[in-house]
């Protein structure tokens, strides 16, 4: 099973997907599009998931990179494979496959609630968690779903947290990827540089919920486990 991933941020590494892909056995490769690294050849790509990032999917005329990604993400779908979104990378599906990404009227950043939808039930999310979750944001824009899309979490200051579009693409607004020492990078980082809000939390408050990362870190692993299950009929 070969996993890629897209990585159209340095601050933003696949964290716990490391963690899953070795403990799985898995093959891990990966594109580093913020370099114009070149794009995999799909046929060699089981699941791909597109990492988040400090751009916007709309600012295509400053990130002229982020048209070919789209491309790829529509490719990918079209062909059936596994694809998962995190951050950035589900505002580029939603926006790939339809949908509209724009900047969010709040900012959200921090642990925040999650509340799941009943479609929770027939998707590919673990079970044990179709009630509430809380999960780590750090956002300032949105998305509107495309057509076909089922959303399936949200949460106060944002509609859209997660959605399912056919059987085999997921988004996640949230980052159940961040380990501690991302989220401590980012803290020193953004410590000075936070928007204000009524969604914003202090580093302080983000490391000190480092007991929820075990919580973050099983979802992940439950949602990847399901998604190869889909790959794997």
């Amino acid at each position: 099973m070969n996993i890629h991933y897209i990585q159209n941020d340095p601050l933003a590494t696949p964290g716990f997907i490391k963690d899953w892909v070795k403990e799985r056995g898995y093959t891990l490769t990966g594109t580093q599009f913020y370099n114009r690294d070149p794009l995999p050849i799909l046929e060699h790509v089981d699941l791909l998931i597109i990492l988040g990032g400090r751009m916007g999917a709309y600012e295509e005329e400053k990130y002229p990179w982020l048209r070919e990604e789209k491309e790829f993400i529509r490719q990918a779908v079209q062909q059936k494979k596994g694809v998962l979104g995190i951050c950035l990378g589900a505002q580029m599906i939603a926006d790939a496959l339809g949908g509209r990404a724009y900047p969010h009227v709040h900012s959200e950043i921090g642990w925040w609630p999650l509340e799941f939808t009943e479609e929770v039930r027939n998707n590919p999310f673990p079970q044990e968690f179709c009630s509430s979750l809380n999960m780590f944001q750090f956002h300032s824009d949105t998305f509107d779903l495309p057509d076909g899309a089922v959303q399936l979490a949200t949460s106060t200051a944002c509609k859209n947290q997660a959605f399912v579009y056919g059987e085999r693409v997921v988004g996640l607004q949230f980052h159940p990827e961040f380990t501690l020492e991302m989220i401590r990078s980012l803290a020193q980082l953004f410590r000075d540089a936070l928007p204000n809000g009524p969604f914003i939390q202090s580093p302080e408050q983000w490391e000190e919920r480092g007991s929820e990362l075990e919580q973050a870190r099983s979802f992940l692993f439950g949602l990847l486990d399901r998604m190869v299950k889909k790959q794997e009929r």
